[in-house]
């Protein structure tokens, strides 16, 4: 006893305070299992150890971790956690309901619940498309709900008009006025005109804490008063947005649809067109020659527009849905054929929870055009390169490589019963067919 006092007051003089040895980090070995690593089309028997968040060792031959927990794969299909490219986890109802009448708190808890419920579905990161989930993301980051890693895009930035002005007829221009809106301070959106306000309006959303920002660059759906084939913003806006989001290492992804207003983001230095549904052959092959991202939302088209009333509730909406659906073919048939970089996104929201769970569909619908290995890469190694773009000052989640089944990779996994290199359709029903889910080291869900 007296050698270990002597022992430790020694250790105290010389600097080396620690009485406790640190708790080794905790281990997974997960074995029997057949592993998709987010690239590669055939899959490898084998075994992979996790250690604290993550992956350690992935060994065709046994592991030795006598001090780990084991799972018994059963043969599943281990592969990278789902990446979702276009979420909107705050948006609750049509934009008009979202922005107008949904009381905040109600909001913020259907947001947490609604995350939990993707993180169920197997997207263990979602990169949100605009609205106020910075507060979210962090209070996942801390344990105190459940779902998935966010790169949140923030507050979309909207000209005056705009796709995200969504201001009733009779609500006044606040700016007119010299008052605050009360929406932009609750982080709905930002309008901006000008240079000079966009300039502000992205640093703002980057202050936010936000990994990119989101410009209202064309014609929307889902609102009423933006006439779909409208340009937004000036290339002068669009490539000032585009150089603060540079400013921090990051960058701008930007909903729009028509060629004109494609061709002005991208000579501005967008990165990722998302929707796209109405772009032609020629700014197809820009879009390829400036090396960016096509994230089409292709499920909606399993839909008619009167189906999907509870996000285009309006004649005026309606319309402008059956347009865009009915160029969803011709989209994918030019990405194909110029071999762009294709993300997976889905961007459904609204009301109940199973318009959010229609996420799961956007598997069927690119079954229609792709292989199950293309979609597989979507939805994993193609999607962690989107959100990589984040750089690293914006880039939460900074450990490791996310998408991919990899040494020193985080541990996002999933296990599959069955081969969804053969049938990509089963990771629509989670329930049934991933009996595993792994976010961080941490097992959420395990029915093995």
């Amino acid at each position: 006893m007296r050698k270990a006092l002597i022992g430790i007051f020694v250790a105290c003089l010389s600097g080396g305070v620690a009485i406790a040895q640190e708790e080794a980090p905790a281990q997974t070995l997960i074995t029997n299992v057949q592993i998709f690593d987010g690239v590669n089309e055939k899959r490898m028997a084998g075994n992979v150890l996790v250690e604290g968040n993550l992956i350690k060792q992935i060994s065709a031959q046994s592991i030795s971790a006598p001090n780990a927990t084991v799972v018994d794969g059963g043969g599943g299909t281990l592969m990278p956690g789902l990446i979702e490219a276009h979420a909107h986890l705050a948006l609750h109802g049509d934009l008009f309901q979202t922005r107008n009448d949904l009381n905040w708190m109600y909001v913020g808890a259907k947001s947490g619940a609604e995350a939990t419920h993707m993180l169920m579905r197997g997207f263990t990161t979602a990169r949100d498309a605009g609205g106020p989930v910075n507060g979210l993301r962090k209070v996942i980051d801390a344990g105190h709900v459940v779902g998935p890693r966010i790169y949140a895009a923030g507050p979309p930035v909207s000209q005056t008009g705009g796709h995200f002005d969504i201001r009733g007829l009779n609500e006044p221009n606040y700016y007119f006025l010299g008052i605050p809106d009360a929406k932009q301070f609750m982080e709905w959106g930002y309008l901006a005109d000008g240079v000079a306000e966009v300039q502000k309006a992205t640093r703002e959303v980057f202050r936010k804490g936000s990994s990119h920002v989101k410009i209202m660059a064309g014609g929307g759906v889902a609102t009423v008063y933006d006439p779909l084939d409208g340009l937004q913003f000036t290339p002068e806006e669009i490539r000032a947005i585009v150089v603060e989001a540079e400013k921090v290492g990051s960058y701008a992804m930007a909903h729009i649809y028509t060629p004109e207003a494609i061709t002005i983001a991208l000579e501005a230095g967008v990165k990722s067109i998302d929707h796209g549904m109405l772009i032609d052959d020629k700014t197809m092959k820009l879009l390829k020659k400036k090396d960016a991202f096509l994230v089409p939302s292709l499920a909606v088209g399993l839909f008619t527009p009167e189906e999907l009333a509870f996000a285009w509730p309006t004649p005026e909406t309606k319309a402008k849905g059956a347009r865009i659906i009915a160029g969803m073919e011709n989209e994918v048939m030019l990405a194909k054929k110029y071999k762009v970089k294709i993300g997976f996104g889905t961007d459904f929201f609204g009301p109940t929870n199973a318009a959010f769970a229609m996420q799961a569909l956007e598997f069927k619908a690119r079954a229609k055009y792709f292989t199950p290995v293309e979609i597989l890469r979507q939805v994993t190694s193609t999607n962690a390169a989107i959100v990589a773009m984040s750089g690293p000052m914006m880039n939460p989640y900074l450990d490791g490589p996310l998408g991919v089944i990899r040494e020193g990779a985080y541990a996002d996994i999933l296990i599959v019963n069955g081969n969804p290199l053969d049938d990509v359709e089963i990771l629509g029903d989670a329930k049934k067919n991933i009996p595993l889910i792994m976010k961080d080291g941490v097992i959420y869900k395990n029915t093995l």
